[in-house]
């Protein structure tokens, strides 16, 4: 049940975006933030954690919510007129148990942890070129504001196309004679945010090497403000998000920053972005300067939908220009079955394959094959049908610098277990790195209850710090250890895929950075879909800043099963055998493998692993 506390939080009509709006002393989201919620310290975490184990054992076939549970549950967010699905509610309700131990461990004000909106679009692609065309084509239409949240910026090809979007967005509102507000966030650790997590970038900072931003006086229709946050030592600001003008949001998996990797990015629009703004803020933490000039509204909740309804495929301005697919006549029920012959969908205007996957710069390894021609196209943009809104929850973590694996009692954590725990048909998840021991546990358990477990991970992602004392193993450790583990009867409920490429026949170890995936996905019964920013990894579970955001829909869902089989071969040939090791059609296996295993000379390719990544040239 949910606390009489838990529920007045949700209840409340003060906000942290609100507070900040109206109070005309409010120094900062920070300050707004300490005098509406103050911690109520570690004493009420082992009292959470009961209840919370208590949601989640499977000890006691018959331990489920009762109706009583959900109705309150459904009380506890501006769902709107349609009352979420039971599973979603069970989900919800395990995670707001978390409040408990600080109303803010979701980085949102309680009453806007529960939402709704719909999802226009989603794209199944590298981020260069189509995630950061959409990036460019959404921020170029702001009017007045544009938050921009990334965890890694890199110089590259997906940076320049956000510079070339911030150059335009400057031009036209130098032509309207209005200035638009733009803020961006990443972390860069440095040795400031010892005394001072979130640290105010300067001009000669930003227009340095490292990041070529360009200067104030090429941008003179932005008033462009950035900080930099890290919760040193391990607390990650690995947050990937855009709000524009309070009326659209973008979550996505990849960073500012060229990669090898499959990303996937949503498009939401709706009460939602109320959210995400609120998110935005809290993030923030500091003083504005100059102030967001839609603080004060008009909200994303006051959008009236009988003069301003929802537009989806061609009629929306923002999807039509990139002549997306939709969804098939009669789209995948089983995520588990493959197909022999996929179709690939072309579009005119789409850019080849070889630049989608970066061809030129990462050329195939000795004994893979192109499956289709060089010059063929895919397409990554899919338009979703048309839908009434849905219940979505943001289910984040808040970021935690000490080192240990104890910080778990988070929303995000929490979803993603009872995600498990609840599920009763099927769970789903694409993840570059699987190795958290509360999920692999989980998984593992509902296996044995009967219930599939497709789990699609990249094979070698981030094998030297992963092999790291206390990080979980590398993916082919856990995959193994996890069939070993597993008693033989509940061995075909365990069905494990490596990533393999849309133009592959076989995966590729993600060491070797050809064809790498960095999708964040779990879906639970076909119907509830949780899709964000953190992973299924040590660092994601315990330590990371974490936004994602929990979809009612089981149309949504099913159309993202149709996104990520048009873009990658995982479904057809990436499945390993129940030892856990994948072979091709002859019997071999996967003759690239790192070798990298969890003792000392895990621990030692583990350090140079961490300063790549900590140069920004590793995987995260």
């Amino acid at each position: 049940m949910v606390s009489q506390r838990v529920f007045d939080l949700t209840q409340g009509k003060e906000t942290v975006s609100s507070v900040f709006a109206s109070d005309p002393n409010a120094k900062s989201p920070g300050e707004v933030a300490g005098r509406l919620h103050k911690t109520e310290g570690p004493g009420l975490v082992g009292t959470v954690k009961d209840i919370v184990m208590g949601c989640l054992s499977n000890k006691d076939p018959t331990n489920d919510h009762s109706q009583e549970d959900l109705d309150r549950a459904a009380q506890c967010g501006q769902f709107g007129p349609k009352r979420p699905s039971d599973l979603f509610l069970k989900i919800y309700h395990d995670a707001l148990q978390t409040l408990e131990i600080d109303p803010l461990i979701g980085v949102v004000s309680p009453p806007l942890m529960g939402s709704r909106g719909v999802v226009p679009l989603s794209i199944f692609s590298p981020s260069h070129p189509d995630i950061m065309q959409h990036y460019y084509d959404t921020i170029v239409t702001a009017q007045h504001e544009a938050f921009i949240a990334t965890n890694y910026w890199q110089v590259g090809n997906c940076a320049s196309k956000l510079v070339a979007a911030l150059r335009e967005l400057s031009r036209r509102s130098v032509e309207r004679g209005a200035k638009v507000v733009v803020k961006l966030m990443y972390d860069r650790g440095a040795v400031g945010q010892l005394k001072e997590n979130h640290l105010l970038v300067t001009e000669a900072e930003w227009t340095a090497e490292q990041i070529k931003l360009p200067p104030k006086s090429e941008l003179p229709g932005l008033d462009f403000e950035i900080v930099n946050y890290h919760r040193p030592v391990f607390g990650t600001f690995h947050a990937k998000y855009v709000v524009i003008d309070r009326r659209i949001a973008l979550i996505n998996s990849n960073n500012i920053q060229d990669m090898p990797n499959l990303e996937m990015m949503v498009h939401l629009e709706g009460p939602i972005v109320d959210s995400f703004y609120d998110v935005a803020l809290l993030s923030w933490d500091r003083a504005f300067n100059p102030p967001l000039p839609l603080l004060k509204g008009p909200n994303a909740v006051n959008r009236d939908l009988q003069t301003d309804p929802y537009k989806f495929g061609p009629d929306h301005a923002l999807i039509a220009c990139k002549e997306p697919e939709g969804p098939p006549a009669t789209p995948p029920q089983d995520i588990a079955e493959p197909q022999q012959d996929p179709t690939r969908p072309t579009a005119e205007k789409n850019v080849s394959l070889a630049e989608r996957v970066q061809w030129q710069h990462h050329p195939l390894t000795d004994g893979s094959k192109p499956l289709i021609p060089k010059e063929a196209g895919y397409n990554p943009y899919f338009a979703h049908s048309s839908h009434e809104e849905c219940a979505i929850a943001l289910v984040n973590r808040r970021p935690y610098g000490p080192p240990g694996h104890n910080d778990w009692l988070t929303p995000q954590d929490v979803a993603w277990l009872a995600g498990v725990k609840h599920a009763k048909k099927r769970v789903f998840v694409q993840t570059p790195d699987f190795n958290a021991k509360p999920i692999v546990e989980a998984v593992l358990d509902a296996a044995r209850r009967g219930v599939e477990c497709v789990l699609y991970i990249c094979v070698g992602y981030n094998d030297a710090g992963e092999a790291l004392p206390f990080q979980g193993g590398t993916n082919e450790e856990v995959v193994k250890n996890m069939y070993t583990t597993l008693e033989e009867k509940y061995k075909h409920n365990l069905r494990v895929h490596w990533y393999t490429a849309i133009d592959q026949e076989r995966p590729i170890n993600a060491s070797l950075k050809k064809r790498n995936c960095h999708i964040k996905l779990m879906i639970i019964d076909d119907a509830v879909g949780i899709q964000g920013n953190g992973n299924q990894d040590v660092q994601s579970w315990y330590h990371s800043q974490e936004v994602n955001i929990m979809v009612d829909s089981p149309l949504v869902c099913k159309e993202w099963v149709e996104g990520l089989r048009r873009s990658q071969n995982t479904h057809l040939y990436g499945e390993v055998q129940k030892d856990g090791v994948w072979r091709d059609k002859d019997g071999t296996p996967l003759q690239d493998s790192t070798g990298i295993k969890s003792g000392p000379m895990g621990l030692i390719k583990g350090i140079q692993g961490t300063i790549a990544r900590v140069r920004g040239t590793g995987g995260f």
